[in-house]
C-alpha cells in the first residue's frame, strides 16, 4: 500500500512534497512522486520521477493498475485547459483508488491540524470525512469541523440544520457523541457562497470537499464549487476528494472488448479514405450549391405536381447527407475545423434551398396544398426512428466501400431537401402550419441522423486521437445541446403520435357503432322482431377477427339468423370474420309493485 503523488506545475513541486509526505506519514504509507514536465534546473531533495507529457499516462496507469495505491494526490494545473488539465481528468476518470486534487495556498505552508469538511451527505464528502480522521492526530491543536448549510427560513433553522447534520452522520455510520468532530451549521440560501467564504478565510489549514455529484449538464455549462475553489488563488489549501470507483473503467473496457469481438473494426486505410472523402465533400462549394439548387427545384416541382417519382429523384441529387455525416465524424474525432465546415454547408444549404422553394412556391398557388406536401408537414415518432436508422445505415455504408451503392436507398429513406422545399412553398402560400411541420421534420432528420451516424462511426472503431486526453469542452457542450434538442423534438412528435392513436381509437369506435346500427336495422327487417342485443369484438388465437353477437332467444331459426348476420358483417369488413351468435333469455320485469293493495 502506498501514496502516489502527481505534480503538473513546477511551482507546486515543493508544496506537493511537503503535503504528500505529511499525508503519507499520517496514513503510515510509502510515498512515490511523479512530476509531469521537463526536469527543473534546481534539484529537489526528494526522489522524484520525471515524465514527459506524451508518456505520462501509460506510466501512471501502469503504476495505479499494478500496485496497491491507497491514495492518489494531484495538484490542479494552473491552466484551465491544455494537455496537463486533460491528463488530470483522464487519470481521475480511472477511479482505481481514492484521490485528492489539491490547490495550495498562495502563501505556502503545510499541515492539516485544522480541517474543514463541508457535507450534505454525499458519498464523496462522507468518505472525505473518514479520511480526515486519519490525517489529524489526537493532540489538542487538531480539529475537524463538519459544515452543513441550512436555508435561513425561520428562527428554528439552526436547530433543524443541526438535527439534519446529526442524522446524516448517523446514517453514514458515525457515532456523533464519540467522534472528534465539531459540528457547524451555517444559515443561508446560497450554499456555494457560504462554503466559498469559509474556504477563503484563514481559519483552516485545509478545506477537504467531496467531489461534486452534480449532473453533467450543470458541470459542463456552469462548473461546480470544487472546480471554482481549485482554480482560484486562495488563502487556504483546498482538496477535492473523490472515492475509488472502477465501474467506469470496467464498463469502458467491457464495451471495447465487445466491439472488437462482434463488430469488424475499420482498418487504417478505410479510416483515411472516410476522413478524406467526407472532408472534401462537406465543404461549401460551387458543386454543392449546384446540387442543392437542382434537388430543391426537382423537389418543389414534384411536390406541386404531387409526383412521388420526381421527389425521389430530388432525394438522390441532394448533397446534404455528406455534411451531416461530417458533423457526426467531427464529434467522434473532436475535429472543430470539420464541424465548422459541415455546419456552414448545412446552414447555407438550408437557406439556399428554402429561398429557392419560396421563389418556386409562387407557381404553387396554381396547385394549392398537395398530398405530398401535407404528408411532410405532419412528422411523427416513426419519422424520428427513420432518421436515426438512416444515419446509422449511411455511416455504415460510407465506411464499407462495397456498400456505397446502398447510399441511394438511405438518401430516399431520409428525405432532407423535400421538407425544406415544402416549407418554402408553404411560406409562399402563407400556410404557416405546413411550414412549421416541414421544418420540424427537417430538423428531426438532421439531429437524429447525426446521432445515429455518430454511434455507428464509434462502434466501427473511429476514435479521437489517442494523445488528446479527455473530451474537448466544445464536444461536450455540443453533445449536450444535441441531446436537449432531440428531447425537445420528441415532445411534439410524441404528441402527434398520441393524437393519431386517439383518433384511430375514436374512428374504430365509430365504425363499431355504425356496424351495430346496421345489424340492428337489418335484423328487424329480416325477422320482423327486435332481437339484436349487442356485440363484442375479439381476436382469436391465430389472429383472426371474431365477433360475438348477442340476440334474444325466439322462435326464429337461429342458424338462418346467424348466416344472415355473417353476410352483413363480412360485407362491412370486406374480409372473412368469424361470427358467433349467443342467445339470451329475456325476463320481463315484475309489475307487482304497480298493483293496488
Amino acid at each position: 500500500m502506498s501514496v502516489l503523488a502527481v505534480v503538473f506545475d513546477e511551482p507546486n513541486l515543493e508544496e506537493m512534497e511537503g503535503w504528500s509526505h505529511w499525508i503519507a506519514d499520517s496514513l503510515e504509507q510509502d510515498i512515490k512522486i511523479f512530476y509531469v514536465g521537463s526536469k527543473p534546473i534546481k534539484e529537489s531533495g526528494s526522489k522524484i520521477n520525471y515524465l514527459n507529457i506524451e508518456n505520462a499516462f501509460p506510466v501512471i496507469f501502469k503504476e495505479l493498475e499494478s500496485t496497491s495505491v491507497k491514495l492518489l494526490l494531484m495538484d490542479h494545473p494552473l491552466a484551465k485547459r491544455g494537455a496537463k488539465a486533460k491528463l488530470l481528468y483522464k487519470i481521475l476518470s480511472l477511479g482505481f483508488c481514492d484521490s485528492i486534487t489539491l490547490r495550495f495556498p498562495h502563501q505556502g505552508g503545510c499541515g492539516g491540524n485544522k480541517i474543514l469538511v463541508p457535507t450534505a451527505g454525499g458519498e464523496n464528502s462522507i468518505e472525505a470525512l473518514k479520511l480526515s480522521k486519519h490525517l489529524t492526530n489526537q493532540s489538542n491543536e487538531s480539529s475537524i469541523d463538519v459544515l452543513f448549510v441550512e436555508s435561513d427560513v425561520s428562527d428554528l433553522s439552526k436547530e433543524v440544520g443541526m438535527k439534519r447534520l446529526e442524522g446524516l452522520l448517523g446514517k453514514s455510520g458515525f457515532d456523533v457523541q464519540s467522534e472528534p468532530f465539531n459540528l457547524c451549521v451555517s444559515l443561508g440560501n446560497d450554499v456555494s457562497a457560504i462554503i466559498h467564504a469559509e474556504a477563503s478565510s484563514e481559519n483552516y489549514d485545509l478545506i477537504l470537499l467531496g467531489a461534486s455529484d452534480s449532473g453533467l449538464l450543470n458541470r459542463a455549462f456552469f462548473g461546480t464549487l470544487p472546480d471554482r475553489l481549485l482554480k482560484e488563488d486562495g488563502k487556504v489549501a483546498v482538496g477535492v476528494f473523490e472515492a475509488a470507483s472502477k465501474r467506469r473503467e470496467k464498463i469502458k473496457k467491457g464495451l471495447k472488448q465487445w466491439l472488437l469481438k462482434f463488430i469488424p473494426q475499420l482498418e487504417r486505410d478505410s479510416r483515411v479514405r472516410i476522413y478524406e472523402s467526407i472532408e472534401v465533400n462537406s465543404k461549401w462549394s460551387f458543386d454543392f450549391v449546384a446540387l442543392i439548387c437542382f434537388s430543391t427545384a426537382l423537389a418543389a416541382l414534384g411536390l406541386m405536381l404531387n409526383s412521388a417519382p420526381v421527389i425521389i429523384g430530388a432525394m438522390l441529387v441532394a448533397p446534404l447527407m455528406t455534411p451531416i455525416l461530417g458533423a457526426s465524424l467531427s464529434l467522434i474525432q473532436g475535429n472543430r475545423v470539420l464541424m465548422v465546415d459541415c455546419s456552414k454547408s448545412l446552414l447555407f444549404g438550408y437557406f439556399c434551398a428554402l429561398i429557392l422553394g419560396v421563389l418556386l412556391g409562387i407557381f404553387g398557388k396554381l396547385y394549392g396544398v398537395t398530398d405530398q406536401m401535407q404528408s411532410r408537414s405532419e412528422p411523427d415518432v416513426p419519422d424520428l426512428l427513420i432518421a436515426l436508422i438512416s444515419g446509422m445505415a449511411a455511416a455504415y455504408c460510407y465506411s464499407r466501400p462495397r456498400l456505397v451503392s446502398a447510399l441511394a436507398g438511405v438518401a430516399i429513406a431520409a428525405a432532407l431537401v423535400p421538407p425544406i422545399a415544402t416549407a418554402g412553398i408553404a411560406i409562399a402560400l402563407a400556410e404557416q402550419e405546413i411550414a412549421i411541420g416541414a421544418t420540424l421534420l427537417f430538423t428531426t432528420n438532421v439531429v437524429f441522423i447525426v446521432i445515429g451516424a455518430s454511434v455507428t462511426f464509434f462502434t466501427l472503431g473511429i476514435r479521437a486521437k489517442s494523445k488528446r486526453d479527455g473530451m474537448n469542452i466544445w464536444v461536450t457542450r455540443f453533445l449536450l445541446a444535441l441531446v436537449i434538442i432531440a428531447a425537445i423534438h420528441i415532445v411534439p412528435l410524441g404528441s402527434a403520435l398520441l393524437g393519431k392513436m386517439s383518433s384511430k381509437l375514436s374512428l374504430h369506435e365509430n365504425r363499431i357503432d355504425k356496424l351495430e346500427k346496421n345489424i340492428h336495422q337489418e335484423v328487424v327487417k329480416f325477422t320482423g322482431m327486435d332481437l339484436y342485443v349487442g356485440l363484442e369484438e375479439l381476436e382469436g388465437n391465430k389472429g383472426e377477427k371474431i365477433l360475438l353477437i348477442d340476440v334474444i332467444k325466439s322462435d326464429f331459426e337461429v342458424l338462418k339468423l346467424g348466416e344472415f348476420i355473417s353476410e352483413i358483417v363480412e360485407d362491412f369488413y370486406k374480409e372473412a370474420v368469424v361470427v358467433r351468435l349467443r342467445e339470451c333469455i329475456e325476463f320481463p320485469l315484475s309489475d307487482k309493485n304497480n298493483h293496488s293493495p
